[in-house]
């Protein structure tokens, strides 16, 4: 079976918070990390989609990463990773994705997904998450995504390199959300494709206005609107962002200790009480906002 632009989108924006969170670390993407007798570091929130507005990381992003000693990512893809990925998205037994939503559903998601050249055999092996992160793919602009434009930058300059998670985190995070789930949010983002683009469009506006509580905002105004997946997306949401948060905001501190660090990680993981910032803090560290 042929894997034509097979696309493993990562983890960040397939989240959409169902609660209302705290209104700290509220607004900003750039952040001057502190803690006595160790180095300033810089942590930034990214948004994990190309979009024409963001060819360009913001001077003062610009300013502190060309200043930094080594950059740390969510994950670093190889070709190793980006083939797990794939074979972790699709089913290993003899069940398929037509069989799991049914044959309307599944002539949908073909339709969907024709941008990226699968063939139908391929996508009738892909689980349901499979098919989720490869939707947005299916829409996204030709500009690199932010992210990967800072490993660019960084390998040029020959900055150490090192990833939150590795890729069997990554795929677990998606592979034990359970199949009810899966099929639920599926089902509903094939059946209001234009309302969510429109969400992901406002998403960006929200972000490039260093707006956090408005992200989080839209999420919770969409579930509100749509409470037959409010249950299967706080499920997702616990997973894909507020129990990455923890990890990461423990993983991090290792480089952050070492001083001159920037790392890089969804925006969303940046807002509120749960937050990586305010996990930060409560373990003696100061976030200061720059941008």
């Amino acid at each position: 079976m042929k894997r034509r632009q097979f696309v493993a989108a990562g983890l960040a924006l397939s989240a959409l918070p169902a609660w209302a969170a705290p209104e700290r670390f509220a607004r900003g993407l750039l952040w001057r990390v502190t803690k006595k007798g160790i180095a300033t570091g810089h942590v930034y929130g990214t948004i994990h989609v190309p979009d024409p507005r963001l060819a360009e990381l913001p001077p003062p992003v610009r300013s502190a990463f060309d200043g930094a000693r080594s950059l740390m990512v969510e994950f670093l893809p190889d070709a190793y990773t980006k083939e797990r990925f794939a074979e972790a998205a699709m089913f290993q037994d003899r069940q398929t994705l037509e069989q799991t939503i049914g044959a309307e559903d599944f002539e949908r998601a073909l339709r969907e997904l024709r941008p990226l050249g699968l063939s139908r055999e391929f996508v009738n092996k892909l689980k349901p998450w499979g098919v989720l992160l490869n939707l947005r793919a299916a829409q996204a602009a030709p500009e690199p995504a932010l992210d990967a434009q800072l490993l660019d930058l960084a390998r040029a300059r020959r900055v150490p390199l090192h990833p939150m998670e590795g890729v069997e985190e990554q795929i677990f995070t998606f592979d034990e959300l359970a199949m009810a789930s899966q099929v639920a949010l599926l089902r509903h983002s094939l059946a209001h494709r234009e309302e969510i683009l429109a969400l992901a469009q406002r998403t960006v506006d929200a972000y490039l206005a260093r707006d956090l509580a408005a992200i989080w905002r839209l999420r919770e105004s969409y579930v509100a609107r749509h409470p037959e997946i409010a249950e299967h997306q706080a499920a997702l949401t616990k997973r894909v962002v507020l129990d990455r948060s923890v990890v990461m905001a423990f993983r991090m501190q290792r480089q952050l200790r070492l001083g001159g660090s920037f790392v890089a990680l969804g925006a969303l993981h940046l807002y509120g009480e749960q937050g990586v910032l305010a996990l930060l803090d409560a373990d003696g560290y100061r976030a200061t906002r720059i941008y």
